[in-house]
């Protein structure tokens, strides 16, 4: 047989074997498929069975209620991408069509000026929301032992989320949205070695232009939208696991007549706070106090149910998932949506730089970014160098980020960590003015 026939014998031989395996592979595709179907529906189930019959902790102190505004932000982030998908389908991103098509969405399109204020009212609110989530779970230090990685998606979803607001705000090509963009990557070459590329891949040449506003538009509505709702998923799933953490001045106490002294406490138990001793009743558990952070891992792995919080050596008070807290949380979204729609009605004359189309020839007297990038760019203004202004926004930022590897241990109510407090307070109140100031500069 000569060698054109061998190859192709082979070939049909080849092309029978892939015939017959495609009906199997088929099959065990969609097998997976309802496999895979069937586990997230008894996942849902699951979940559903919590909330109707489980009970979590009540607040007791208005401080408490900034727990809900996780939700919140959760809430208003959904609004974000029901309002973007709506603009979206009357947005053109080209230069010489990106301001009229986002000035005609509020005077030509039914409810667009409604849809349009309610999307950029809403990022912003977002991003304040999310940082007082944040602020919160920091004054509380409820990031340590097993919630750091509450913490660390946490801090890379409010990220992510000012990075998408920061794309998005080129987005209506008005005058200060260009040049807050100019000024904005202008700010990444300052970074050494890759400081130039990085600004040319932003840009997408060595202007702002045609390509920026293509690549703004993608990472506004493509790539930011799938890390958000990634890190979204993860992080709701690491909160549903373990729970929200307990006051800082509560603590773990097992009961001793129930304790059975298995150390399923001892083994779950981050801050080597609860350790089981042999003693005349035989194996029970016990507590320092002193070392608890009250994180609640050793109630949900106690199979006895013998260990509760206690403060003030009372029991910290419980309420059922569904009603009580599905109520107060909804209670805490409804009061978001209405600030939200209040800013829409009594603000919505403020985006004056949107009024006017970009112009790269004319630059404004006064640039500035979104309100939560005006301390930033304010220390960018003030430091002698950029490189310099973006070394310090990146070792504040890392200080940040790292919270749970340097405050691993210690007492969690503010009397008790003086510094700590004294330390946050003073960084929020430096955020402020440097932002007052940017705004006022």
């Amino acid at each position: 047989m000569s060698a054109r026939g061998r190859f192709l014998e082979a070939a049909a031989g080849l092309t029978s074997r892939a015939a017959r395996r495609a009906p199997v592979e088929a099959a065990r595709a969609g097998s997976l498929f309802w496999a895979w179907l069937g586990r997230t529906a008894a996942r849902a189930r699951a979940v559903g069975r919590e909330i109707a019959t489980g009970t979590t902790l009540a607040p007791e102190r208005w401080t408490d209620y900034l727990d809900y505004t996780g939700t919140a932000a959760a809430v208003l982030l959904v609004l974000q991408a029901a309002t973007g998908v709506l603009l979206a389908l009357h947005y053109e991103p080209h230069p010489s069509l990106a301001f009229a098509s986002f000035s005609a969405v509020g005077t030509e399109v039914p409810y667009g000026l409604l849809v349009s204020g309610l999307h950029a009212a809403g990022a912003r609110l977002l991003i304040l929301v999310g940082m007082v989530h944040l602020l919160r779970v920091a004054w509380t230090s409820s990031y340590r032992g097993p919630r750091a990685g509450h913490w660390y998606t946490g801090v890379a979803l409010l990220s992510v989320m000012m990075l998408s607001g920061f794309s998005g705000y080129l987005l209506p090509w008005g005058q200060q949205s260009f040049w807050a963009c100019v000024v904005g990557t202008e700010a990444a070459g300052a970074l050494p070695v890759v400081g130039k590329a990085l600004v040319h891949a932003l840009r997408g040449g060595p202007e702002v232009g045609g390509p920026t506003l293509t690549r703004f538009y993608l990472f506004h509505v493509f790539l930011f939208p799938l890390a958000v709702a990634g890190l979204l998923y993860w992080h709701i799933q690491r909160v549903w696991r373990t729970g929200v953490s307990g006051p800082p001045d509560a603590t773990a106490r097992p009961d001793p007549k129930a304790c059975r002294g298995c150390g399923a406490c001892e083994r779950t138990c981050a801050f080597s706070a609860v350790f089981v001793k042999t003693g005349q009743e035989g194996r029970r558990a016990e507590v320092d106090e002193a070392a608890c952070n009250a994180c609640r891992a050793c109630v949900f792995a106690c199979p006895a149910g013998a260990v509760a919080l206690v403060r003030d050596n009372a029991p910290v008070p419980t309420e059922p998932i569904f009603p009580h807290n599905v109520l107060r949380r909804s209670a805490a979204v409804l009061a978001a949506l209405l600030v939200l729609f209040a800013g829409v009605y009594f603000f919505r004359g403020l985006a004056v730089g949107h009024k006017v189309p970009a112009d790269p020839l004319s630059t404004p007297d006064r640039i500035k970014p979104d309100w939560y990038f005006l301390a930033p760019y304010q220390v960018l203004k003030i430091l002698p160098s950029e490189r310099w202004g973006l070394f310090a926004l990146l070792a504040a930022f890392g200080l940040v980020a790292a919270l749970p590897a340097l405050d691993k241990k210690g007492p969690r109510r503010p009397e008790d960590r003086p510094v700590f407090i004294r330390v946050f307070q003073a960084s929020v109140a430096v955020f402020v003015v440097l932002t007052v100031w940017g705004w006022l500069s």
